[in-house]
C-alpha cells in the first residue's frame, strides 16, 4: 500500500539522526513559531536539531518556548581538513607549533619526504542527515544561507513544508497544502496523526500562536473552519492563547508607536489612485529611538488601521543614505506590472497583510526625496495605463 506524503515524512524523520530546520530569511511569525514547535517535538524523539534563519527574530516573538535556539548561521564547516596522501608515503609524526601569530603543522614520513602535491584541502561540512524547511516557496527564500551552503542544499535530503500555490516542490518529500491557512496548522496536523501524546504545552502555544498570528486572530477572510478546529486541540493540549494574544497584539514597544505617530503625521492621500504612503526620515528614526525592524510593524499598523486603499507604502530611511522602499499591494492590483515600473527589483517578502502582499527594495547612496519620486511616478504611470 502507498504511503501518504505525512507517512513518507516520519519515516524519514525517524531514520535521520541530525535534523536541521531552515526558515526564511524573511520570517514570519509563523515561520518562527513553526520551526520552535518543531524542535521541540524533535527533541522529544530525540533527535539533535538546529533552527537557523539569515533573518531577525521580532522582538514580540521572543516570548516564545525555545526562542533562542533560533540561530542565524551554521556552527559547522569551521573547520579545515588536511588530507594527506598517504598510499605510498607513510605517515609517523604528526605535530604542530604555534609562533608569531601562526601555526605551523609538522607531517613527517616514514620513508620519502612529502610534498605539496600529498596534500589536499578542503572544508569540513556541515553535519546533518536530513533538512526540514519550513514556509518556503523556494530555496532562493534562504537568502545568504543558501548562498554560503549551496552544496549543503544540494547534498542532503529535504522535507519541504509549505502552504503557498506557487511552491516550487524542491524537496525529496513535499508536504505543501495550499488548503491549509498557516505551517503551523501543517504540522499541527502532522503531529496529531502520529505523536499527539508528545505535544505538550509549549509546543501546542508554538502552534497555535502560527495560526493565530496567520489568521489574524481568526479575522481573516481566508480562515477555515479547519483553523478554528487546530486551534480549539491546541489550547486543549495546552496551548497558552491568553499569553500569545498579550504578546502578539497587547504589547507594542514606545519606539514602534512613536515611529507609527510620525508615519500618521507624514501620511499622504492620492484618492484618485486609492494610495496612501508615508514617508520617514533618518531624523524620525532617531527621534523615536526606533530601527529598520519597526519599518514592517509601522506598515502593519496602516494596513490594520486603514481599509479601502489599493496601495500601502512607505518610503524610509533608517540609516542616513540607506533608503528603504516597503510597500503593500492589494489583491486585485495586477502587482506584476507595478513591480515592472518600479525597476523589477522589489522583492516579494512572502507575506501577506490581511488582503494586501507586502514587497520591498532597498537602495544605497539615495535619498527618501528621490525614492519618494520614483515611486509616485511608477504608480501614476501604472493607475493611468490601467
Amino acid at each position: 500500500m502507498e504511503q501518504t506524503v505525512q507517512q513518507q515524512t516520519f519515516d524519514l524523520i525517524k531514520k535521520s539522526g541530525k535534523i536541521l530546520i531552515l526558515l526564511p530569511e524573511s520570517l514570519t511569525a509563523d515561520s518562527v513559531a513553526s520551526g520552535l514547535a518543531l524542535a521541540l517535538f524533535l527533541k522529544k524523539l530525540q533527535k539533535e536539531a538546529d533552527v537557523i534563519s539569515g533573518g531577525v527574530v521580532n522582538e514580540n516573538l521572543k516570548f516564545l518556548p525555545g526562542a533562542k535556539l533560533i540561530k542565524n548561521k551554521l556552527d559547522g564547516g569551521k573547520t579545515l581538513v588536511i588530507t594527506v596522501d598517504s598510499s605510498v608515503k607513510k605517515v609517523e609524526e604528526i605535530s604542530y607549533q604555534t609562533a608569531e601569530e601562526k601555526v605551523h603543522i609538522y607531517i613527517k614520513s616514514k620513508n620519502q619526504e612529502f610534498i605539496p602535491s600529498d596534500l589536499s584541502f578542503s572544508q569540513e561540512k556541515y553535519p546533518v542527515d536530513l533538512i526540514i524547511t519550513l514556509g518556503a516557496k523556494s530555496l532562493e527564500d534562504f537568502g545568504i544561507i543558501q548562498e554560503k551552503h549551496p552544496d549543503l542544499f544540494f547534498e542532503t535530503p529535504k522535507i519541504n513544508i509549505d502552504n503557498k500555490a506557487d511552491n516550487e516542490y524542491f524537496g525529496v518529500i513535499n508536504l505543501v497544502d495550499i488548503v491549509a491557512t498557516s505551517v503551523a496548522e501543517i504540522l499541527a496536523e502532522l503531529f496529531q496523526a502520529y505523536e499527539i501524546q508528545l505535544i505538550d504545552e509549549d509546543i501546542a502555544t508554538c502552534l497555535l500562536t502560527g495560526i493565530i498570528t496567520k489568521t489574524q486572530s481568526f479575522q481573516h477572510v481566508q480562515t477555515t473552519p479547519r483553523s478554528f478546529m487546530k486551534a480549539s486541540d491546541l489550547v486543549s493540549l495546552g496551548g497558552r492563547q491568553q499569553e500569545i494574544i498579550k504578546h502578539i497584539y497587547k504589547t507594542k514597544p514606545l519606539s514602534l508607536l512613536k515611529l507609527w505617530g510620525r508615519a500618521l503625521a507624514k501620511m499622504k492621500i492620492l484618492e484618485d489612485e486609492k494610495i496612501i504612503y508615508s514617508v520617514l526620515s533618518a531624523t524620525d528614526f532617531e527621534k523615536s529611538g526606533s530601527d529598520e525592524k519597526e519599518i514592517f510593524s509601522t506598515l502593519k499598523e496602516f494596513a490594520e488601521n486603514l481599509s479601502g486603499y489599493k496601495i500601502l507604502g512607505l518610503v524610509s530611511e533608517p540609516v542616513k543614505g540607506e533608503v528603504n522602499l516597503l510597500f503593500a499591494v492589494h489583491e486585485q492590483v495586477a502587482s506584476e506590472k507595478l513591480l515592472q515600473l518600479l525597476g523589477g527589483q522589489a522583492k516579494p517578502l512572502g507575506l501577506i497583510l490581511g488582503n494586501y502582499r507586502v514587497y520591498e527594495e532597498k537602495f544605497s547612496g539615495s535619498s527618501v526625496e528621490h525614492q519618494e519620486e520614483h515611486f509616485l511616478a511608477a504608480i501614476k504611470t501604472f493607475f493611468n495605463n490601467n
